[in-house]
Order: structure tokens, then C-alpha cells, then sequence
């Protein structure tokens, strides 16, 4: 009984830092572009502080890593912290001061802590033995729901702190959640919990099998159709995402409004995972991805329906689960293609890629909607739809005559 009452009480403490850490999160994509565009020189630049906040995660990655095994989580989680802490001062200078560049500098601070934090799901499932770790991952997946109505409350009322100074309540705010974080992730444990065998592994533990040749993987057609999956996903759905708040706006809508939107967009991205993995394993992965373009698909119809309050709610839910199927399956994808031991170099490449993708999403969102209109920059991702489409039914094709021939 007790062993289950510690059981609760860290997880607990766990899904209370992701939520902490996932209302900043979502408060910075209600914000930062409509922040932004209070202070940029050009309305094309407003959504440069997010494309800086991805920038910031990617550059983040390797060092975040090294941090984490050189010193341990904990004390990368609250380094990490620290530096998102110093962030969000930096942005609530730049916000007084009315300078962008420092304001776009502030983010970059901010997506470098993200890249420390993003490690907590799986610090999670290593502080319990392996036969918790789903339920560990499913308390991380809840605080997406909390997060989803908190932190575009939180910008909501941010705007209205400081009346003198609008936006920088918002960034206030983020300083005082980010020292909850800090508070909270001091009470973690300071090491993994032993497995049932009592030693301490690697999540995806398993014989080291021989390390491949790069050119090897380059070659692998699936290695690059799940990279391309999880990475059209993440673009299409960052660039859409960051370019709401500035498109309803535009089209007469309150900030309320906007954020509802981010919210039910939230919550379309985290509660299908809650079964997105039972899907994965009964149509398998190339299945779900094609689901998830499918519904993709359906955002863009929906988004054409017009600029009223409905169609961009409507439109955004879908985003959402669209991004959670293709993510999903692209990322159950991606597991295929490597050996456990090949797992540090192919994850590297697939980061890489999808957090580069995400940058030029986001950087693009503000000049397309400003040039193009929120309704045709929703066309621009049917391209990139029917391109992943052939690629996943290629990729189908082939796994068929494969199966066949050794059948």
C-alpha cells in the first residue's frame, strides 16, 4: 500500500510540473505573435518570437542531453528551468522597452529551456518500475488537458495586468509559473527508482546490436517517410497554429475568442492520445498517418468555410488530432527503422529535421497570413499532404511485395 501511495504522490508531483510547465507553453503561442506584432517593424515579422522559441528547442537538444547524464535530471530540469525563468524577464524588459529584437532574443532563452523540459516524460517512466511506465507516460499526457483551458486563460488575463503596458502582465505571469516549476521539480527525485530487477536501465534497453552505416539509414525509404510524417505534421500544424491568434484578429475577432480557439485546439492534440496508441497497434502505423491526413485534410475544408467564430474552431480541433495521429504514427514509425543502439544518431537526424521544419513553419505563418489571408494560407498544406500520401502508399506497396516475397 505504501509502495502504491509513493507510486501516486511522484507521479503526481510529475503531471502537476508538466501542467505548470505546459500552461507557459500554451500561453506563449496565444501570445507572443499578437506581442509580437504590437512591437515588430513589420506585420510579417509578428511571428518570429515563436519561430525563436523552436529555433531555441532545437538548439537546445544536445546540450540538454549532455546536461542530464553529465550532472543528472533533475539538476538539468532545473537548470533548464532557470534559463526559462531568465526568458521570460528578458521578454517582460523587452516588452517596456518596446524592443523587438530583444523581445525575439527573450524566446530563444525560452525554447532552450523547453529542450531541457521536454525530457521529463520520459524522466517519468524511468522513476518507476518498467510495468508502470505506461501510466507514468499517461499522467504526463493528463496535464496537457488542464494546461489546454489554463493557458490561454492566463494570456487572457495577462493582457489586462498591466494596463500601462499591454502584453507584459502575460510575461509576468510566465515568470511566476516557471518558479512554480522550479519549486515543484526540486521536490522530484533525485534518481531513477530501480526496475524490478533493481537496476537502473535505459528506457529502451535491450543487446546492442552492430551499428549500421549512415549511408545505410539514407537509403532506408522508411526511415525517411516516418521523418517526413512527424515532420509535415509538426510544420503544418505549428505554422497554422501560431498564425490564429493574428487571423482572428484580423477578421474582427476578440482575443477571448482566440484563445477559445487555441484552447479546443489543445485539447484536439492531447486527448486522442489517450487511445491514438491502441490505434497504432491495430491498423499499424503507414494506417494511422493516413488517418491523420485524412482529418488534415478536413481542417482545410473546414478553415474554407469562412472567418466566423465555428469555422475556426472547427478547423483548429481538427489540426489537433490530425497533428496527434500523424505524430504518432510517424513517430511509432520512426522506431522501426533503428536498432536500440543506432537510436541517439537516427532520433538526432529526425529532431533535426522536424524542429527545422517547425522554424520555417512558424517564421512563414506571419508574412502568409499577412500577404496571402488566413483562407488561402490554409491551401498551402495540401501539397505537402499529397506529397506524404504517395509516400505512405509507396511505402505500403512495397512493405506488400516484401511480405509476399518472404510469404
Amino acid at each position: 500500500m505504501k509502495k502504491i501511495i509513493d507510486k501516486i504522490q511522484i507521479l503526481g508531483i510529475f503531471s502537476i510540473t508538466q501542467t505548470v510547465f505546459q500552461i507557459g507553453s500554451v500561453m506563449i503561442m496565444a501570445v507572443s505573435a499578437l506581442a509580437g506584432q504590437s512591437i515588430a517593424p513589420s506585420p510579417e515579422s509578428a511571428s518570429l518570437p515563436i519561430s525563436f522559441v523552436i529555433l531555441g528547442t532545437l538548439l537546445g537538444l544536445v546540450p540538454a542531453s549532455r546536461i542530464m547524464k553529465w550532472k543528472g535530471s533533475k539538476f538539468g530540469l532545473l537548470s533548464g528551468t532557470v534559463v526559462g525563468i531568465l526568458g521570460a524577464a528578458l521578454a517582460s524588459y523587452a516588452m517596456y522597452e518596446r524592443n523587438f529584437i530583444v523581445f525575439s532574443v527573450a524566446h530563444l532563452l525560452y525554447g532552450f529551456h523547453q529542450s531541457f523540459i521536454q525530457y521529463l516524460r520520459f524522466v517519468a517512466m524511468e522513476s518507476v518500475p518498467t510495468h508502470d511506465r505506461a501510466s507514468a507516460l499517461s499522467w504526463i499526457l493528463i496535464a496537457g488537458i488542464p494546461a489546454a483551458f489554463l493557458g490561454p486563460l492566463a494570456g487572457l488575463h495577462g493582457i489586462q495586468l498591466i494596463p500601462d503596458s499591454m502584453y507584459l502582465g502575460c510575461y509576468i505571469i510566465l515568470i511566476f509559473s516557471l518558479s512554480l516549476q522550479f519549486v515543484f521539480i526540486s521536490f522530484l527525485p533525485t534518481q531513477s527508482k530501480p526496475t524490478n530487477d533493481g537496476k537502473t536501465t535505459d528506457l529502451l534497453s535491450s543487446p546492442r546490436e552492430a551499428l549500421r552505416p549512415l549511408s545505410y539509414h539514407v537509403k532506408n525509404f522508411g526511415l525517411w517517410v516516418s521523418v517526413l510524417a512527424t515532420a509535415f505534421s509538426f510544420g503544418l500544424m505549428a505554422m497554422l497554429m501560431s498564425a490564429v491568434p493574428v487571423a482572428m484578429k484580423t477578421h474582427g475577432h476578440a482575443m477571448h475568442a482566440s484563445t477559445t480557439v487555441l484552447q479546443w485546439h489543445v485539447l484536439g492534440m492531447y486527448i486522442p492520445s489517450f487511445f491514438s496508441g491502441q490505434l497504432v497497434r491495430k491498423m499499424t502505423a503507414p494506417y494511422l498517418i493516413l488517418l491523420g491526413i485524412f482529418v488534415m485534410g478536413l481542417e482545410s475544408f473546414a478553415a474554407l468555410q469562412g472567418t466566423e467564430f465555428l469555422p475556426f474552431a472547427v478547423a483548429l480541433i481538427l489540426l489537433g488530432i490530425g497533428w496527434n495521429f500523424m505524430y504518432v504514427g510517424g513517430t511509432n514509425l520512426l522506431v522501426e527503422q533503428y536498432h536500440p543502439s543506432e537510436k541517439n544518431t537516427i532520433q538526432a537526424i529526425n529532431d533535426t529535421i522536424v524542429y527545422s521544419m517547425a522554424i520555417l513553419s512558424t517564421y512563414s505563418a506571419g508574412y502568409l497570413e499577412n500577404k496571402i489571408g488566413w483562407l488561402r494560407l490554409n491551401l498551402v498544406s495540401i501539397p505537402f499532404l499529397v506529397l506524404i500520401t504517395i509516400f505512405i502508399l509507396v511505402y505500403i506497396e512495397l512493405n506488400r511485395r516484401k511480405l509476399k516475397i518472404h510469404g
